[in-house]
């Protein structure tokens, strides 16, 4: 598939999801089968920092919610399984967004650092501690690669933070090393993207690499959209 079609397939991400809304129900998945879906996924995200972005040093920001927590075990567990280093794989789950500039201050060093935020928290609960990693990120001028979580990028988390702070924005245009997964779902793959923020809109500069989802995990996808 040429790069064009994959982009177009992002474009329709967003209206996928509002068309399975008005689609028959499908059977809501299990707490076991959301711990599940986040482990074939937090597999591929943890390839993806490893493999693509080729980070030995891995912090996670995320909530306290226990969907999160299994996402984040998953892709913890493909860094460590991966990564050369001794502390391969760090994590701050933030119950409040005042304490996201101690946790970034923590992950200062490391080779990239990813927001998990999604789980069982309201949108605006996530998109608060979002918006305050980002802040943090930008005081501290972070300069390893910066990954957001589907639920960060689809709803426009970072794109929204950056409209309301000036800093965030001018530190999110002038960063090239900031990437997203999202799912092509009519052809079943997990496609990794280099991201940009300069427009300021949010946009995807590049397809880097896909990844085909077995039927089970494109199974669970399906029913949790």
């Amino acid at each position: 598939m040429h790069l064009p079609n994959q982009l177009r397939s992002l474009a329709m991400a967003g209206a996928l999801v509002l068309a399975a809304a008005t689609e028959a129900p499908a059977r809501p998945l299990t707490l076991g089968e959301q711990f599940a879906l986040r482990g074939y996924t937090g597999a591929a995200m943890g390839q993806v920092l490893t493999g693509i972005v080729r980070a030995e040093r891995v912090g996670v920001l995320t909530n306290p919610s226990s969907i999160c927590a299994s996402l984040v075990g998953a892709i913890g567990a493909q860094v460590v399984a991966t990564s050369k280093a001794q502390d391969a794989f760090a994590v701050a789950a933030l119950a409040k967004p005042e304490e996201a500039a101690a946790a970034v201050d923590a992950f200062k060093d490391r080779d990239a650092v990813a927001l998990i935020f999604g789980g069982q928290v309201p949108a605006e609960e996530n998109y608060a501690l979002t918006k305050a990693s980002l802040r943090a990120l930008a005081d501290a001028n972070y300069g390893g690669a910066l990954f957001l979580h589907l639920r960060v990028w689809v709803p426009k988390f970072a794109e929204r933070a950056a409209s309301e702070d000036r800093a965030i924005a001018a530190y999110l245009a002038g960063k090239q090393n900031i990437f997203t997964v999202t799912v092509d779902v009519p052809n079943g793959k997990a496609l990794v993207h280099r991201v940009s923020f300069a427009e300021p809109a949010q946009r995807s500069l590049e397809v880097l690499h896909q990844v085909a989802m077995n039927p089970t995990w494109l199974d669970l996808f399906k029913r949790s959209l």
